[in-house]
């Protein structure tokens, strides 16, 4: 499906975004050949990182005590399902099941509905970047300690991290921060809305008192401002449904770009609800960098997602398209010091691809 919908010949977007900037080396790592090209690499990295079950690494004779015995520098990550320990640590796991299992699909939708579909990929990616950050974290402590360790972290964990503000209600109270029913939003001034063009935009309000004026006055429903049932944060909670139902009249009768517009030059605090494909083209993640043109060698010139943040003194960057499988094998035993007759060789061997 990923590779009909990417509507580009040979990698689709999805590998694309999950490789750029990488080499491609293959290996068969069941060879006394292969393990020899594996160790040499070994001897000069910095990070071994591998998605594989727990105990894959192992049976292969590359777990953690093994590359640490022989690179005491070496940062060895692992991102697995479920984590090393616990009944279910040799479990398999993908992103739906990550989603699923860490609370996600019931932090999203309203309450009473069934759980959310969440579109795929958000496990993955989350998984990924809190195992880069856990290997920054090691590499700096390397840079104290002179030693390497096990950076063990699993999309279970992962989620339940970007989950954090939410567990720990159950955590702490052993109660839970149940999902919210737009139509009776315990702060109306806190909430979305449907505008006449079918699109959506949020008000957030977090101080709503502050602001009931100028909603009141921007939403031309003045009349409202003084009435006890919504005059303060607690009455406008008692008479939710009754005060949404207001709002979903007024927002109905202007587009979404209109209310923006009004809303703004009432110093209200708002913004749209975008599909992704309104994101890739707003303003504002342009002008961030958060999406990238790249004069990609194949395709053209794309825009891809960027970078969430900047540096500086030495900027992230786009620098080569994601790899043919194998591309780079050649390339990388010339470094470690192969022969072209030797590389030849274990081609034939079928050692490397």
């Amino acid at each position: 499906m990923i590779g009909a919908m990417s509507g580009l010949k040979g990698n689709n977007y999805y590998f694309e975004h999950n490789n750029r900037n990488k080499r491609s080396l293959v290996l068969d790592m069941k060879s006394k050949g292969g393990k020899e090209v594996f160790f040499r690499l070994l001897d000069t990295a910095d990070v071994f990182l591998n998605n594989m079950s727990i105990e894959a690494p192992i049976d292969l004779g590359i777990g953690p005590d093994v590359l640490l015995a022989r690179n005491p520098r070496l940062i060895y990550a692992q991102a697995s399902g479920w984590g090393r320990k616990g009944p279910d640590a040799h479990d398999l796991s993908f992103d739906y099941t990550g989603i699923a299992r860490s609370g996600l699909m019931m932090c999203a939708g309203e309450r009473g509905t069934p759980p959310a579909q969440i579109c795929p990929g958000m496990g993955d990616e989350i998984g990924a970047l809190i195992c880069a950050w856990g290997v920054t974290a090691a590499l700096y402590a390397r840079e104290k300690t002179g030693k390497g360790q096990v950076v063990d972290t699993s999309l279970m964990g992962s989620v339940i991290a970007m989950l954090g503000l939410l567990m720990e209600a159950p955590a702490v109270l052993g109660q839970e921060f149940g999902r919210e029913r737009r139509a009776t939003a315990g702060n109306p001034l806190y909430n979305h809305y449907r505008c006449k063009d079918d699109k959506w935009i949020v008000i957030a309000h977090l101080a709503p008192d502050r602001y009931w004026e100028k909603i009141c006055k921007v939403m031309e429903i003045e009349s409202l401002k003084d009435d006890p049932r919504f005059n303060n944060i607690e009455a406008r909670g008692k008479n939710a449904r009754e005060l949404v139902a207001v709002l979903d009249e007024r927002f109905a009768l202007k587009t979404r770009d209109e209310w923006m517009k009004a809303l703004k030059e009432a110093e209200c605090i708002c913004t749209p609800i975008q599909s992704p494909l309104e994101v890739a083209s707003d303003p504002q993640a342009l002008a961030n960098n958060y999406f990238i043109d790249v004069p990609h060698p194949d395709w053209g010139t794309i825009k891809m997602v960027g970078f969430p943040w900047n540096f500086s003194e030495t900027p992230a960057a786009w620098q080569r398209r994601a790899p043919g499988l194998g591309e780079h094998t050649e390339e990388i035993l010339l470094e470690l010091g192969y022969t072209r007759e030797a590389i030849a060789g274990l081609k034939k061997e079928e050692v490397i691809a």
